[in-house]
């Protein structure tokens, strides 16, 4: 039989309720006040006892309550902390995502590499060219670091002229192609190739014949075209290991220029040949992973000399002629009109071209293309004569100056002086320009051009 149950007194309750609060008194911050029913009365209006037991409510403490005001006032903070952390993480996740081409151990391990090398100065510009010199187009900048190829090496500097590495080589006719760190180093007209970076040299080879063009993307992938004894040319697209990937034989066409998209799963390639005396270009894309062509479009009288694939996907063709915008679906083409091209360059989503009415001097007119073959046109007094592009900017190398265009707007923003011996320009940054002369490279920061009331400059 169960027993009976034992009732507690009044009393005895409230003395356990006062044991457990002198317990609570003895911590530095006492959590817990008695007060007696008879003293509710005492109480500030408005609070409530957070317990009741025995005749005897239980408040917070004056420190306690305090703690829930200063808790109570940093509530809308924290709500604006976590969206900030959100919105933090939305961009860091949108960066990577654009940039996912670039995020491979292999180019981050490159990058590291290129940074602590890259860390400490350097003597400062003006500073010499290895061997006897370099031609315009063995220059260039990447990554903010400025890269020329002369009849003896490959140099790389930073912003303070200091060497991030240098590799020595022996071809006749160096060409160097640069992407994301890596630089593939060739012979043209000769068979040698190989693909530099700051680690030193990562693929070594001996194509099986002439090299006439080569190309490198992001994900480190390379394409070298050559001219076999059995076909008029040959595409080459070798994986960043350097095993060969795919070949495309051309039968009656010479290839003029290659391009691949950023993972090096397609490529495009212009090889011209004369139908019926007419020149005819055929722009053939390619998918690595068939055979067979995607597509073959054709252009005529117009020869194509610079391929962009551009990260939106489109294909930017610059031909002598004109320029094609589009995909292996169709290309549309902007005529120069009977110009003549005078410089041009290639950005990730840009193809910028100067033209000109006149054969030597006078003025020229920038072409901006991007998704269209209605191109930005900007006008220039002076004739340009090399184009370089980074961020936003590109830069045209005129007679004793260089000036620095906006490339969504079209205006003239920035300016610096040019040597005469300048041959050739590579924009480092938005606000810096290297420029190459016969002996040596020098670097210069852009001004902005500071116009009147009338808006002249």
């Amino acid at each position: 039989m169960a027993g009976k149950r034992k009732w507690k007194t009044k009393e005895e309750e409230r003395r356990r309720v006062r044991r457990a609060a002198r317990e609570a008194e003895s911590v530095e911050d006492p959590p817990l006040r008695l007060v007696e029913e008879d003293d509710a009365a005492a109480e500030p209006d408005g609070e409530e006892a957070s317990a009741e037991e025995g005749g005897l409510r239980v408040v917070p403490s004056e420190r306690q309550r305090r703690r829930a005001r200063r808790k109570a006032v940093p509530r809308t903070a924290r709500i604006i902390y976590r969206v900030t952390f959100v919105l933090l993480i939305a961009a860091l996740a949108l960066a990577v995502f654009e940039n996912r081409d670039h995020l491979t151990p292999q180019n981050l391990a490159n990058w590291v590499r290129t940074r602590v090398v890259g860390f400490g100065y350097g003597e400062g510009y003006p500073a010499g060219i290895p061997g006897s010199g370099a031609e315009p187009g063995n220059f260039g900048a990447d990554d903010g670091n400025v890269y020329v190829v002369s009849d003896t090496a490959l140099t790389v500097l930073n912003s303070t002229a200091k060497e991030l590495f240098s590799a020595r080589h022996s071809y006749n006719a160096p060409a160097v192609a640069a992407a994301n760190g890596r630089f593939l180093l060739y012979n043209m007209g000769g068979s040698g190739y190989r693909v530099e970076n700051a680690s030193g040299t990562q693929v070594s080879g001996v194509a099986e014949a002439d090299i006439t063009v080569g190309t490198i993307c992001a994900s480190g992938k390379f394409a070298l075209c050559i001219q076999p004894t059995d076909y008029a040319s040959r595409l080459l697209v070798f994986k960043s290991d350097g095993t060969l990937q795919y070949r495309y034989d051309f039968a009656d066409t010479h290839i003029t220029a290659v391009a691949l998209n950023g993972e090096g799963t397609k490529g495009a390639v212009a090889a011209v040949t004369s139908r019926s005396g007419e020149l005819v270009t055929e722009i053939t894309f390619l998918d690595f992973s068939s055979p067979e062509p995607i597509s073959v479009l054709e252009t005529r009288g117009n020869l194509i000399f610079g391929l962009l694939w551009a990260r939106s996907g489109r294909l930017l063709a610059v031909g002598d002629a004109a320029v094609l915008v589009g995909n292996e679906r169709g290309l549309d083409a902007y005529d120069y009109g009977g110009s003549t091209v005078t410089a041009y360059c290639l950005t990730e989503n840009r193809a910028v071209v100067s033209v000109s009415n006149y054969a030597y001097g006078g003025d020229s007119t920038l072409l901006i293309f991007r998704d269209s073959a209605e191109p930005l046109a900007v006008p220039l007094e002076q004739r340009a004569s090399w184009l370089s592009s980074a961020g936003g900017k590109v830069a045209a190398l005129l007679p004793g100056e260089v000036i620095s265009v906006d490339l969504t707007t079209g205006r003239a923003e920035s300016s610096c002086a040019a040597q005469n011996d300048t041959k050739a320009i590579a924009m480092g940054d938005e606000g810096s320009v290297y420029l190459l002369g016969v002996r040596e490279l020098r670097r210069e920061n852009l001004s902005v051009i500071r116009q009147n009331a009338n808006g002249e400059e």
